[in-house]
């Protein structure tokens, strides 16, 4: 018996039908293929862009970190930890007298060497915001929320070079034009090594693993956490802060094997940020595991992903980089399996020219975060 084959015009589901398609995307990625499909797609879309505006801003919709490897001062390659390979390549319309100083939101943070002004740049979408100078050389920069979606809401703050006396933040208010300076941190003879956005405060980790938590209004600043035992250790250790997607505040402690040349163990210590039920203060509880998180630590930016949305991605564990030998710019890329601490290297590379350059990291992290709105779609 002959069987007549039918085939369907997708171009005619029903807004419901789509609507229950749209709810199981899981990226923006994914959200941009969608609208590519077709006209009626498309309008589909860019009729429910509120909508997805909040679920980008809510964190539901989520993109895989990529390693992004400079292989120039304007160039470089993105890594596909899941792929286990590169999978595009990036130009930057930078000069060489930027300085990478952060990635945050899919956005990265240079600063001009001689003029000391800050630019960011998303290199997926090709927007560039520029900034005035804070004066100081930066050791890094963050963004409180992602200039794509809350083009006229976010804050950008700074951390300064261990040189730079004496320890303080600045912070740039949306719209204005000058830096405001918090009151000196009280954390000599120590050094900020991260600092996140969390909960409408700023919260910083010194390298010795004290946390203070920053209101950005008043600019009034308490400690959270005092110094960990780590100080007195002989092996290198180095504090990240991590917000989760689900919201929860995570300070991971690493006892860092790529800067010690020994057989020694390696360690991994994860805490959440909790209130005490006995003194009702905030405190830091240490974790079994992470559940369906993966996080993805770096000097230039911490962040995390639901596991379970990406094929590939190992959840309850670390995804970290690093400097292996310093002296030859040999970095490593390690999978930390959080349960049992064990250290498997996932990628390694030797990138000795540029890393006497000194003007870029070698390799950082970056979420893909091009800009979606309603006027930026396109019918592909």
């Amino acid at each position: 018996m002959d069987t007549q084959l039918t085939l369907r015009d997708w171009s005619k589901l029903s807004d419901l039908t789509l609507d229950l398609i749209f709810r199981k995307l899981s990226s923006v990625s994914d959200c941009l293929c969608f609208s590519a499909v077709c006209k009626p797609w498309f309008f589909f879309v860019s009729n429910n862009y509120d909508a997805l505006q909040q679920r980008i801003n809510s964190s539901s919709i989520e993109e895989m970190p990529m390693l992004m490897i400079f292989i120039s001062t304007n160039s470089g390659n993105l890594y596909s930890v899941t792929k286990g390979k590169i999978v595009s390549d990036l130009e930057l319309p930078l000069p060489s007298t930027k300085i990478c100083c952060g990635s945050s939101h899919g956005w990265l943070a240079f600063q001009q060497s001689d003029s000391l002004a800050i630019h960011l740049i998303n290199p997926f979408s090709s927007e560039t915001i520029g900034l005035p100078s804070p004066h100081d050389p930066v050791d890094k920069v963050i963004l409180s929320k992602n200039p794509s979606t809350n083009p006229y809401d976010f804050e950008v703050v700074a951390t300064f070079k261990s040189g730079v006396w004496p320890h303080r933040l600045a912070i740039l208010k949306p719209g204005s034009n000058a830096w405001v300076f918090t009151p000196h941190l009280d954390i000599s003879p120590d050094h900020i090594h991260d600092v996140i956005y969390y909960d409408d405060r700023y919260y910083v980790v010194t390298y010795r693993g004290s946390v203070l938590s920053l209101d950005k209004t008043t600019l009034d600043f308490k400690v959270i956490n005092g110094e960990t035992l780590a100080m007195y250790s002989d092996i290198p250790t180095k504090f990240y802060l991590v917000k989760t997607t689900t919201n929860e505040f995570l300070m991971v402690q690493i006892s860092n094997r790529c800067e010690i040349l020994s057989d020694e163990p390696t360690s991994v210590m994860i805490s959440k940020l909790v209130v005490s039920q006995t003194t009702q203060e905030y405190m830091f509880a240490e974790l079994d595991d992470l559940g369906d998180e993966a996080l993805f630590l770096c000097k230039h930016g911490s962040m995390s992903v639901s596991a379970s949305k990406f094929s590939g991605c190992k959840a309850s564990s670390v995804y970290y980089i690093d400097v292996m030998v310093k002296s030859i710019g040999i970095f490593v890329m390690d999978l930390i399996h959080f349960e049992d601490g064990n250290f498997h290297n996932l990628f390694s590379f030797e990138t000795a020219n540029l890393f006497d350059d000194l003007n870029m990291p070698p390799v950082l992290w970056i979420i893909p975060t091009p800009k979606f709105t309603s006027t930026s779609l396109r019918h592909g």
